[in-house]
Parts: structure tokens; C-alpha cells; sequence
């Protein structure tokens, strides 16, 4: 089935929104609004920079139904800083952000300290200088799989078993003390710039004053700050990273050495199937109760928190790296799709979970050597 032309059930003025929300782009279809990286930049920030307000001010003022201003901060917060970190410090570390080396390297390093990320060379040597490198992508090599194993995920192991164990690791403190360790402590190695350290500490001393000076100063720091930029961002790229690729499957010989990465590579598109105009009139109302609820309860929340940015197109990224298409991937992608790609087919999943899934169901057939029941071709 074609999931996202069963969008075309809604009138036309609304497609291009559900090529955001879904991250699927119809044939044909041209972006509505460019991006600079500038303007991209601007935006971000805007919504990071406001997620911590509005939840530092709902926490202070303790308004009525003031949770539901903290949970509205809370989303833009991760929102914005899971963007500052998978779209413009990775583009910024592959030289595509702003086009000129010096200002991309200084705006990585700005989003990664506001973000109390690692520094902006560690990730660059994690993704740029292993993960792109042929020999090492999805490897045991790969810093991502070494990530993974490390946490408890084996290949050869049932799928419901990888489920418990990811389960264990979404709620396990010990998970989230280390990841704040590994990303505070990227920024004290020695050999990291005093500029990088001063942002640091000064940003982190910020939010660690304010118990002293505002009111609830306290819990400010710990629902506004500590919950959000440490533990949820945590938590998202975790679920980003177990879907991310196919880990550990088999290369494809015929795909080659420019499109090696496409076997291990899929679209991860965020919606459902609309209900159709068949279904029978006793069904229709649950079926259209169902998917609201899906689209509102998991698959949007996906993309605003987990799959943000470009991810959903993440194969396109891998097949052209290079590509200054960045902020408009999801046209990108199906430009090259209608025209007929010059790789191998593209591949795709429908949900975030469907995605984790396709990982633990390979691992689960030796180390994914079985093909994925998941996906579907184009």
C-alpha cells in the first residue's frame, strides 16, 4: 500500500504540512518554503530557547494548569535540541550548514554546548570519520552498534527479549547517569578549547544557580532543564539510534561502493494509513477514531521528538551525503525517486516502533542475514 497517498483524502491546501508530518513527499511535489541556514538556525534556536522559558516560568509561577504550560515546554525543548544536534551539527560537521568551515564548526559547537552535548570534534570523529567510512557503516566497528551492544542489545537474541531489554533501558537511571557522564565529560578531556569549556560552565552554572535566587528555584532546574536537555533528549536518541539502520545486515555486493549503505538503510516515515471511503459505515467512525488518535498520541509526537529534522529521509543523506538539499530532504528524495533513481530501490517503514522493530527482527534471523518483512520497496 501507498500510505502516503492515502493522505490525498485531505484537500490540498493541507499536503504539504503531512509531507512534514509524515516526512514523505508526494510525486511531483515542490517545497512550499526554502530554508537558509540562517533562517534555519533562527527558528531552532527560537524554539529551543522558548521551550526552556515557557517551562522555567510555568515552574516558577506555578500558575493554574501550569503542567500544562511545562508539558508544552518540554516538547519544544527536546524539539529544538534534538534539531540543534541531528540537523545542524551534523550538517555543520559535514561541512553543508552554512557552506564555510569556520562558521560551521562554531555554530556545532554552540548547539552542542547548549544542547550539554558532546563537543563538536567527538561527534564529528564518531559519524563523520567512522561512521560515513565504508569499511566501518553498521559494523561491529560502528560506534552506534558499540553503543548499542553496550547496553545490553545482542544479535541472536528473540525479539520480545530485545523488547524487554529496551524497555529495561528506557527506565533505567543507571542510562541516563552514564549518557550525562559521557556527554558532560567530553568537554573536561584534555585538549578541548577554553572557549568550549567557558560556554560550558557557564551554561551549566546558569541553571545550577537557580536554586539560590528564583523562585522554586529547585524543582525549575530539575523540570525545566535537567528532565528535558538531559533525560528526554537521552531517551529520544536512544529510540532514534535503535532505528536508525539496520545494524549488523549484510552488505549487497551488486549496490556497490557508492550506495553500499542502501541495504542497511530505510525512510522512517511517521503516520498510518487513512481510513478509506470503503470502509463500511459501522467501522468508519473507530477506524477515523483510531488513526487520530495514532496520528496525535504517537506519530506526531515521533517526529516533533525522535524522528526530527531530515531524519526521516536519513537513506537520502547516506546515498548524497554532499547534498545541500538538506532543509527540503523529503522532496529531495522523491525528485529522485521520480526520476528514477540511479541506485538501488529506496526502502521505507511507516512508524517509529515499525523501525526499532525491523532491527530486533533481523538480529533476531543471524545478525539480520534474513530480509526484513518490514519494508517496502519504491
Amino acid at each position: 500500500m501507498d500510505v502516503r497517498a492515502t493522505y490525498l483524502r485531505f484537500p490540498a491546501w493541507t499536503q504539504h504540512f503531512w509531507t512534514w508530518q509524515t516526512g514523505k513527499a508526494l510525486p511531483g511535489q515542490r517545497p512550499l518554503l526554502r530554508h537558509t541556514w540562517a533562517s534555519y538556525l533562527t527558528v531552532t534556536l527560537t524554539v529551543f530557547l522558548t521551550g526552556l522559558a515557557v517551562s522555567t516560568v510555568a515552574v516558577a509561577a506555578m500558575f493554574p494548569y501550569w503542567w500544562v504550560a511545562l508539558l508544552l515546554g518540554w516538547t519544544l525543548t527536546v524539539a529544538g535540541e534534538r534539531v540543534m544536534v541531528l540537523v545542524i551539527a551534523h550538517q555543520a560537521l559535514h561541512r553543508r550548514f552554512s557552506g564555510k568551515a569556520s562558521l560551521d564548526a562554531f555554530w556545532g559547537e554552540v548547539v552542542t554546548v547548549l544542547s550539554v552535548y558532546h563537543t563538536f570534534r567527538d561527534f564529528k570523529e564518531e559519524h563523520f570519520d567512522n561512521h560515513h567510512r565504508r569499511e566501518i557503516f553498521a559494523t561491529e566497528a560502528d560506534p552506534p552498534v558499540q553503543f548499542l551492544l553496550d547496553l545490553g542489545f545482542r544479535p541472536g537474541v528473540p525479539r520480545r527479549r530485545q523488547w524487554r531489554r529496551a524497555w529495561t533501558v528506557f527506565l533505567s537511571p543507571v542510562f541516563y547517569w552514564r549518557g550525562f557522564l559521557g556527554r558532560a565529560g567530553s568537554t573536561l578531556k584534555p585538549g578541548v578549547g577554553a572557549r568550549r569549556r567557558i560556554g560550558f560552565a557557564v551554561w551549566l552554572g546558569w541553571w545550577l544557580s537557580l536554586p539560590f535566587w528564583f523562585p522554586h528555584g529547585t524543582l525549575v532546574l530539575v523540570l525545566a532543564f535537567v528532565l528535558p536537555v538531559i533525560l528526554f533528549a537521552q531517551l529520544s536518541a536512544l529510540l532514534d539510534r535503535l532505528g536508525e539502520h539496520e545494524w549488523l545486515a549484510p552488505r549487497v555486493p551488486a549496490y556497490g561502493h557508492r550506495f553500499y549503505t542502501a541495504a542497511n538503510t530505510a525512510a522512517r516515515f511517521c503516520g498510518a494509513p487513512v481510513p478509506a471511503r470503503s470502509v463500511p459505515a459501522g467501522r468508519r467512525t473507530l477506524a477515523w477514531v483510531r488513526w487520530t488518535a495514532l496520528t496525535l498520541g504517537y506519530h506526531l509526537p515521533s517526529r516533533l521528538l525522535v524522528v526530527v529534522g531530515d531524519l526521516p529521509n536519513h537513506d537520502y543523506h547516506h546515498r548524497y551525503p554532499s547534498t545541500t538539499e538538506w532543509t527540503t530532504a523529503a522532496y529531495a528524495r522523491q525528485a529522485d525517486i521520480d526520476a528514477g533513481p540511479e541506485g538501488p530501490p529506496y526502502q521505507e517503514t511507516w512508524g517509529m516502533g515499525a523501525a526499532i522493530d525491523r532491527v530486533f527482527r533481523s538480529w533476531e534471523t543471524d545478525r539480520g542475514q534474513q530480509p526484513s518483512e518490514a519494508l517496502a520497496e519504491h
